[in-house]
């Protein structure tokens, strides 16, 4: 009995580390937990930002955005169940999908998390990417490089890596950087078209006036095009690029066309349109100088 007893308390013991193991690990704990998800950021546990929906025939379909729509971090908008339905960029308020309560955590808490899974294995690459997504949301920007770096040393091959990495360094105005991770996720995936659109935005806005090119912007913008006709906001980029390079009418035509757009995402509407007045304005001083 006392053998039984022992064993008992020993399993209580362990049963209370593991719990505070996955409180201070921040280790996701269920559906109870996710309803208090609603308005806050979480970190998907798996994926580059793919998401579910309904198909037509009523089955879930798993929807993988490319870069763009959903991130790895990603607001939540509602909880069902085990679905945690999320916001995606740029959309507005509306939920566009879900992921499994069991495949997120709360961004709070995942950088701890992650740190604890890259202690137990430190090839992991996955968890040196979703840190580093972590610490890109929290303006962390070093400790996200550091990061990218070190899950792309650990998997070479992986195009994402780059792109987010290219992403930071942009931010950062590392211009020269940003165009050799841009390059190298096109030498990997030559037909997506998110890295010559994120290039295309190098070459437009860089603060380093030696480096600006808008008329290579254009070609990169316009081959992203090209690529994917379903998203109008690759539009606001060639009318950026076309106004920096002195084609103003053009800019003004191509910004209006991108909000004319069903598809064009609310939640940049109002930006987009403010842009667009500037370079009608821009516009209208060009005409009033040749008058």
């Amino acid at each position: 009995m006392r053998r039984l007893a022992l064993v008992a308390i020993l399993f209580a013991i362990t049963a209370f580390q593991y719990a505070v193991t996955r409180v201070q690990t921040g280790e996701p704990s269920g559906e109870k937990s996710a309803q208090t998800w609603v308005g806050q950021r979480i970190v998907s546990l798996q994926g580059f930002g793919t998401y579910f929906v309904v198909g037509e025939d009523g089955r879930r379909n798993l929807v993988d955005p490319g870069g763009l729509g959903v991130n790895i971090v990603a607001v939540v908008q509602r909880v069902e169940g085990d679905r945690v339905w999320l916001k995606a960029n740029g959309a507005g308020d509306t939920a566009v999908g879900w992921i499994d309560a069991g495949s997120a955590i709360l961004l709070q808490n995942a950088i701890p998390y992650f740190t604890s899974k890259i202690q137990r294995n430190p090839d992991d690459w996955d968890s040196y990417l979703r840190r580093a997504e972590s610490e890109h949301a929290q303006n962390q920007r070093e400790a996200a490089i550091a990061d990218y770096t070190a899950a792309i040393r650990l998997h070479p091959d992986e195009a994402f890596l780059y792109l987010r990495r290219g992403r930071e360094f942009r931010i950062m105005k590392s211009c020269d950087k940003a165009v050799t991770d841009f390059e190298q996720v096109a030498r990997i995936r030559p037909q997506w078209p998110e890295p010559y659109n994120l290039e295309a935005g190098v070459y437009s806005d860089c603060p380093d006036a030696n480096f600006r090119n808008p008329e290579k912007a254009i070609d990169l913008i316009e081959h992203a095009i090209a690529l994917d006709v379903q998203h109008p906001q690759y539009l606001t980029v060639l009318a950026f690029s076309y106004f920096r390079n002195g084609q103003v009418e053009k800019a003004v035509t191509t910004q209006r066309r991108a909000l004319e757009s069903a598809k064009f995402p609310p939640g940049y509407r109002e930006e987009a349109t403010v842009q667009l007045h500037e370079y009608e304005r821009a516009l209208a001083a060009q005409h009033g100088m040749h008058h």
